[in-house]
């Protein structure tokens, strides 16, 4: 009977120890939810972002376009297109 008892009682604080660390499991699950979802929301402001910066740089070379000389204006091209690679590598190196 008395091995019986610390059958049970050995259960109970096995019991215990599990359900604490799920417990701290959970919480440590909604921390890095959070985190993602904030990670997310920092990605989707860049995109925006860049979107934003090409649509301005896209307006800028119309302007500037007319009266450029060809190679000059492939040069311009040839930087630009530098840059957004950058761009697209950052924001790749901020996802996960």
């Amino acid at each position: 009977m008395v091995d019986l008892n610390n059958s049970i009682s050995q259960l109970q604080e096995k019991l215990t120890a599990l359900l604490k660390q799920y417990a701290q499991m959970e919480k440590e699950n909604q921390q890095l939810k959070a985190t993602v979802a904030q990670q997310l929301g920092v990605q989707q402001d860049l995109e925006a972002k860049v979107k934003e910066g090409q649509a301005q740089l896209t307006a800028a070379q119309m302007n500037q376009g007319a009266s450029m000389d060809p190679a000059e204006k492939a040069k311009l091209v040839k930087k630009i297109d530098q840059y957004l690679k950058e761009i697209d590598n950052s924001i790749n190196n901020l996802n996960p």
